[in-house]
């Protein structure tokens, strides 16, 4: 369980990483760089509640929990993918967002599987809150997106903001 918990953290602190790095993308305007600085540091909060929910768990004697290692392992591995393209400044402004919806997207669905999670209740409200931001990510993102400066907008085809 701990491993997996130190996982999760890890993933939320590379996503802020790659988010505090989007900030300095030369080509953002700075509408998205509010939006990037304010991911990066809801991330850092993300992490700082998934540690604060692991210490309580370990504290309490809990030792095993229903989550899937492969699915957040995939997501790490995949955010340190995009990591180093935004390092590399090998992706675009338009796909440095798509990036960001990727991964929230990515993010979402993981939450929201840990939220079903069975037998603790403060871990598995704790995903459906982290859930729930990162679909306001994602809805802010692909906002911004839809009003591009440039008029030409984006679209995301399988996009329900149910």
């Amino acid at each position: 369980m701990k491993a997996i918990l130190k996982t999760c953290i890890a993933v939320e602190e590379r996503v802020g990483e790659i988010y505090q790095q989007l900030v300095a993308h030369p080509d953002a305007n700075e509408e998205l760089r509010e939006i990037w600085q304010a991911m990066a540091s809801d991330e850092a909060k993300h992490a700082y509640r998934i540690q604060l929910i692991a210490d309580r768990l370990e504290s309490a004697g809990v030792t095993k929990l229903n989550l899937n290692a492969d699915q957040v392992q995939s997501l790490f591995d995949r955010a340190g993918e995009i990591l180093l393209d935004v390092q590399e400044q090998n992706l675009s402004i338009d796909e440095a967002v798509y990036a960001s919806v990727e991964l929230e997207d990515a993010f979402m669905q993981v939450h929201l599987n840990y939220g079903e999670a069975g037998g603790q209740p403060d871990l598995q409200t704790m995903f459906l809150v982290l859930a729930e931001e990162d679909r306001k990510h994602t809805a802010q993102l692909k906002a911004y997106l839809e009003r591009i400066p440039d008029g030409t907008g984006l679209e995301f085809s399988d996009f329900d903001e149910t």
